[in-house]
C-alpha cells in the first residue's frame, strides 16, 4: 500500500537514523551507523523524494563522493534517481491501483497517492511507457528475425548454388563422411 511508504517507516526497519535540518539532504555513515539528513525547507514531497534518493545512497554506494573522481560520482547520482522512481511509485503497487486512463489525470493520481511531486510522478509514467514501447519493439524484432532465419533455411528459398552445396553435403553425410576435415577438400 502507499501509506506504508514513508520515512519513519522506512527508516526504523532498515535501522537508519533520519533528521531534518536547514542543510542539503545527504546520507552519512559512520562506525557502521547510517543516518539521513533531509532538507527541511523542502516541501514534504521533496523531502520524501530526497529520503529516496540518500537511500539509495545507503544501500547501495559506499565511499566519500568528495574524494572520489567525478565520474564515479555522476554514476552514483544517476543511480540514486533511477532508484528514487522505482521506489517512489513501485510497478508493484500500481499494477494494484485502478489508474485513470488519461496521462495527466494518471500523473495527478499517483502524485497524491504515493505523495511525490508531479515532476517525479511523470518522470515514472514515462520511464513505464519506454520500457513497454521498448518490450513492444524487442518482440516484434524477435518475430521479424524469427521469420527471416525460417526463410533463409527453406530450401525452396535457396538459391542454386545454396541447392548444389547442400546436395554434395548430403550426399556426403549419406556416405559416412564426417562434416569438416575431408568433406571440405571434396567440395
Amino acid at each position: 500500500m502507499p501509506s506504508q511508504l514513508c520515512m519513519t517507516h522506512l527508516a526504523a526497519k532498515l535501522r537508519i537514523w533520519v533528521y531534518t535540518m536547514d542543510m542539503n539532504s545527504m546520507a552519512i555513515e559512520s562506525n557502521g551507523q547510517f543516518s539521513i539528513n533531509v532538507d527541511r525547507r523542502l516541501s514534504p514531497k521533496e523531502q520524501w523524494e530526497d529520503f529516496l534518493h540518500e537511500l539509495c545512497h545507503v544501500l547501495r554506494h559506499s565511499g566519500n563522493q568528495m574524494a572520489m573522481p567525478d565520474r564515479y560520482v555522476n554514476w552514483q547520482e544517476q543511480d540514486a534517481s533511477a532508484f528514487q522512481l522505482y521506489a517512489a511509485l513501485p510497478l508493484s503497487m500500481l499494477r494494484n491501483l485502478a489508474l485513470p486512463e488519461n496521462k495527466n489525470e494518471l500523473i495527478a493520481y499517483l502524485s497524491e497517492e504515493f505523495q511525490v511531486t508531479y515532476r517525479l510522478a511523470k518522470a515514472r509514467i514515462d520511464q513505464i511507457e519506454r520500457r513497454v514501447l521498448q518490450g513492444s519493439l524487442d518482440y516484434e524484432f524477435q518475430q521479424y528475425t524469427q521469420n527471416q532465419s525460417s526463410k533463409k533455411y527453406d530450401p525452396s528459398n535457396w538459391s542454386e548454388a545454396t541447392r548444389l552445396i547442400m546436395n554434395k553435403l548430403e550426399f556426403l553425410k549419406s556416405r559416412g563422411v564426417p562434416a569438416g576435415g575431408k568433406a571440405n577438400r571434396l567440395l
